[in-house]
């Protein structure tokens, strides 16, 4: 027995159990979310690409890396369905439109796809006829910036005028959030954006500006941006420096100590290049026949007398080296 049969009819349950409206249906399944089926659920199609209009609403401003893009669509295709509305739908949400051509559909999302389709020399693409989506200018256009802000390639500018435009559909930033599944910090750095000088705004275009950084000072007041702008620039050559100081040959980089440290941990220090050791001065002749010095203690080899020395040197001797030395002593005096 299903829940609703053990609970009975009831007006709350009713309300609750009604299926999604076509536009939340639509929205779900762009979004990428899996809704019940419900009645003109949108099939994938194959159009003739001179059948198919850019949408004038578009919010990508540039159409940009098409040239990559053809060739990526040359040799494998369009994978992911264009969106489309009929272009009854656009003209009853938009009148009046003569950019169209003689085109019978709109793209919704896709027009990169369709740029690049066309430079490839494609005939038709696949496509994804849905007017639910056209439903008004308002609806049309939010499925539009709901569509280029999740494929993440707008530009920064243009992605952050996509999100005023959404704001301003929805009335608040949270409810975007909600609507594209991000926070609402997310939302409120992209649009921060708009607030730079412009200035700052042509160095974000440029990419002389990171825009990380151009997205935390432009919740700043304008008048100082451009001093939080060079600080925060400054900041980062020093990390960056700093990093590569800590680790000059990369991040796998092994660390090895420097020659000093390492002998005082008793690894040999490595000799100098190019460089000749110090020479070692020989022993100084000792003025005086003893062997013992009297203010360090220490033995010192009579020079002056050679029985003393060899007794000294053969006192110092294993048996070993003892019966070593005499072999080579009557070895050398049978030679003679």
């Amino acid at each position: 027995m299903s829940k609703a049969d053990m609970l009975g009819d009831s007006p709350t349950f009713d309300a609750v159990a009604q299926p999604m409206s076509s536009r939340a249906a639509s929205f779900a399944r762009f979004s990428g979310q899996d809704p019940e089926p419900v009645v003109g659920r949108p099939e994938t199609l194959r159009m003739p690409v001179e059948g198919l209009a850019h949408n004038p609403f578009n919010p990508r401003i540039e159409l940009r890396s098409i040239d990559e893009l053809a060739d990526s669509v040359a040799s494998r295709g369009i994978i992911q369905p264009l969106t489309v509305v009929t272009r009854l739908a656009f003209l009853n949400a938009h009148p009046g439109q003569a950019e169209l051509g003689r085109a019978a559909f709109v793209v919704v999302d896709g027009n990169r796809r369709l740029a690049a389709a066309r430079l490839a020399g494609l005939d038709d693409v696949p496509v994804h006829v849905n007017d639910a989506l056209a439903e008004n200018a308002d609806v049309l256009l939010e499925t539009a910036l709901t569509a280029a802000v999740q494929h993440e390639s707008l530009d920064p500018l243009d992605e952050a005028k996509a999100l005023e435009r959404l704001v301003e559909v929805h009335g608040s930033q949270r409810a975007v959030a909600r609507s594209l599944g991000k926070s609402s910090p997310w939302v409120t750095q992209r649009i921060a954006l708009l607030k730079l000088t412009p200035e700052l705004q042509a160095a974000v275009e440029d990419r002389s500006l990171p825009v990380e950084i151009a997205r935390n000072v432009g919740q700043l007041p304008a008048q100082q941006q451009q001093e939080a702008v060079k600080e925060a620039l400054e900041k980062r050559a020093q990390t960056k420096e700093r990093k590569r100081i800590q680790s000059p040959k990369g991040a796998n980089a092994v660390s090895t100590p420097p020659p000093e440290e390492a002998h005082a941990v008793g690894t040999p220090a490595p000799a100098t290049p190019l460089e000749d050791p110090a020479p070692v001065p020989l022993p100084a002749q000792p003025p005086a026949p003893s062997t013992t010095s009297t203010t360090t203690g220490q033995i010192q080899a009579p020079w002056d007398d050679g029985n003393k020395v060899a007794d000294l040197v053969f006192a110092k001797m294993s048996a070993a080296e003892r019966e070593v030395l005499l072999e080579r002593l009557l070895a050398a005096h049978g030679n003679d």
